[in-house]
């Protein structure tokens, strides 16, 4: 509590008024997952994939070549549903987060784009694009991790896989960026036919 109170006391001797009243809305703001969508393993898409028979030829041959060069590129868009229940609107101009599978960090990232979520129950999609090489997992401390997971995504797992999110807001004060104190964490329980 004591850092938001310095955190607040920065904004406003910086002149933030505005945006520490946009910021303030967002700390109200309630983060859910909405979906994720677009799950790319070596740029093939899998989510139409229900086994590792429903791969082709061709994509068996992609995988294996990516896995013997050391590689297995995959990515996948989470799409996070920030609701505003204040009657002020709610902003951010960037999103630092934190992906984990399973309490194990897989990727972070930023989001650049301005985040404005209106007032009195509205709703803003924010899309997060996650990339990693699931072979540093794979080959990884705990490589059943990573298995389950993409087991789950084709929807032939039987052991559900939690996914979180840690997301830490920053807004533009000047010329002069102030990023919150602390992460909001999401977490999604994640299993075959999700």
């Amino acid at each position: 509590m004591q850092k938001w109170g310095m955190f607040l006391s920065v904004l406003l001797l910086t002149g933030g008024c505005s945006a520490l009243s946009e910021l303030a809305s967002f700390r109200k703001c309630e983060f859910s997952f909405r979906s994720v969508q677009d799950p790319l393993l070596c740029d093939i898409s899998i989510a139409d994939k229900h086994a590792f028979s429903d791969f082709s030829f061709k994509e068996g041959q992609i995988i294996t070549l990516s896995v013997l060069r050391g590689s297995l590129p995959f990515e996948i868009t989470a799409n996070v549903e920030v609701q505003n229940p204040g009657p002020g609107m709610a902003a951010v101009n960037s999103i630092q987060w934190i992906a984990s599978i399973d309490d194990m960090e897989v990727a972070q990232g930023t989001v650049n784009d301005r985040v404005e979520v209106p007032p009195n129950g509205g709703r803003v999609l924010v899309p997060i694009l996650i990339q990693t090489d699931l072979i540093d997992f794979l080959e990884g401390s705990n490589p059943q991790t990573m298995l389950n997971f993409t087991l789950n995504l084709l929807n032939a797992g039987d052991q559900p896989t939690q996914v979180s999110l840690k997301i830490k807001p920053s807004i533009l004060v000047g010329e002069q960026t102030i990023t919150y104190p602390r992460y909001f964490t999401l977490t999604e329980e994640f299993s075959s036919g999700n």
